[in-house]
């Protein structure tokens, strides 16, 4: 039985090649060789004697050797696709495949990573409601707290500030005379304190750990940026590119290396031709498990149909070689011989790339900033109710013979602004009337 073996696979730890004392056959080994000994000794329908044969050309090539009849079988990290189906048969996959982006990365400055722990529309997003809770503590206890709250501009401006700022990290000494404002504070407060606990969790996860980044961002930013990256040779994998990630062709370098072409890729990703290189998932990890002091990988949504083994159109060995890699799948060989193909080196097991999810997001937040600007908006908008009201009693007993809607809409506003601020609003009257006592607020 003559089976094809490829000879320029992407890594020796899928299939391996190596002569012997006989010429005419030679002793393959790697992952997908381990996976097809475990199905002959489930199997008894192979009683011929085994022969590989290294072939050097292409994979659709030798997929189109065994429809010729050039070949038995293929065994080796053949991917599953439509166009192959149509002139072999397949067996069911033996391992999952899909697309990869591999990306370098380098070492975070730890400068600087005491603003890691959350993104800059979270800090933005914070600094937006401190401020805003700063001017409803400020509005609200304005009047009423002269002696907190009251004074020049910049004394009323220094107050408010250290005493929303300073609730970050300490209880505040300030007394508060309105309830409206202990509304508010108990939520800001509550808002404190989950913010502190998940920037201090976050930023000890990131000091503990080894943190690289990502030199790049995402695939959308490589394509607006016309950046070159590179694929494995494969047309599906540069269709796909260019197909449904509208990469443009000229900035695709197909890589393709004499044999275990996984030194070639690095040799180009230092050479810095291109920016990221685009793989099979299994590829992606044996790569990153090498290398991953200096790269990373991420899991595109985009699937293939895996590898498995190939066998002539019709052929009924197909079958049964499906149903022994089901039997390995279900008694867990399959996962312990997965698991010795992706095993990481010493290095890589205390090492961890810094995701774009590591940074906690404003999406994590958001109903909790809107719980308290809502909760400040509302406390807000009943106190002026309450002031409105106060202000109308205190007009009506200022000039009686004017009824509460006389006058102008500016002169209501004037009027409105000099009550809060504790000084006797534009009388329309002659003659002018002392103040009442204001009415307490609440």
């Amino acid at each position: 039985m003559i089976i094809g073996v490829p000879g320029r696979p992407f890594s020796d730890k899928f299939v391996k090649v190596e002569s012997t004392n006989n010429s005419d056959n030679q002793k393959p080994s790697g992952f997908c060789i381990r996976v097809f000994d475990e199905v002959r000794s489930i199997l008894n329908i192979f009683d011929k004697p085994i022969h590989y044969v290294e072939y050097n050309g292409s994979y659709d090539d030798l997929v189109d050797c065994v429809a010729s009849k050039n070949f038995d079988a293929v065994v080796g990290d053949v991917t599953i696709i439509a166009d192959r189906w149509d002139h072999v048969d397949f067996t069911v996959p033996f391992i999952e495949s899909g697309l990869s982006m591999v990306v370098p990365v380098k070492q975070t400055p730890k400068a600087w990573v005491f603003l890691m722990p959350f993104t800059v529309e979270m800090w933005g997003a914070t600094g937006v409601i401190l401020m805003y809770t700063m001017f409803i503590v400020w509005f609200l206890e304005h009047r009423s707290n002269p002696e907190e709250f009251g004074g020049k501009w910049k004394d009323q401006l220094g107050n408010v500030l250290w005493f929303t700022f300073s609730s970050l990290f300490f209880a505040h000494r300030e007394k508060i005379r309105s309830n409206y404002t202990r509304v508010v504070i108990v939520v800001w407060l509550f808002v404190v304190l989950i913010l502190t606990q998940s920037y201090t969790a976050n930023l000890s996860s990131m000091l503990t750990i080894e943190r690289l980044k990502p030199t790049v961002k995402d695939v959308e930013w490589l394509r607006k940026t016309n950046a070159i990256v590179g694929c494995d040779g494969n047309a599906f994998v540069r269709k796909y590119l260019v197909d449904v990630r509208k990469f443009d062709p000229n900035n695709i370098v197909d890589i393709t290396g004499p044999h275990d072409s996984l030194g070639d890729y690095l040799k180009v990703f230092e050479s810095g031709n291109i920016s990221a290189v685009f793989l099979e998932t299994p590829y992606a990890k044996v790569f990153v498990n090498r290398h991953c002091k200096q790269y990373t990988v991420t899991q595109l949504s985009y699937r293939f149909g895996g590898f498995g083994f190939v066998f002539p159109k019709g052929s009924h060995v197909a079958t049964n070689v499906s149903k022994a890699i089901l039997k390995l799948s279900e008694n867990g060989t399959l996962k312990e011989l997965e698991e010795d193909l992706f095993a990481s080196s010493p290095e890589c097991s205390n090492s961890q790339t810094t995701r774009n999810d590591d940074s906690l997001s404003l999406e994590s937040f958001l109903g909790l900033y809107l719980l308290s600007g809502a909760t400040s908006t509302i406390c807000f908008l009943l106190f002026i109710i309450h002031l409105l009201k106060n202000y109308r009693r205190h007009r009506v007993a200022q000039e009686p013979h004017i009824g509460p809607r006389d006058g102008s809409v500016w002169n209501h506003t004037i009027g409105f602004a000099q009550y809060y601020y504790g000084t006797e609003p534009r009388s329309t009257a002659l003659t002018s009337h002392p103040l009442p006592h204001d009415i307490e607020m609440p």
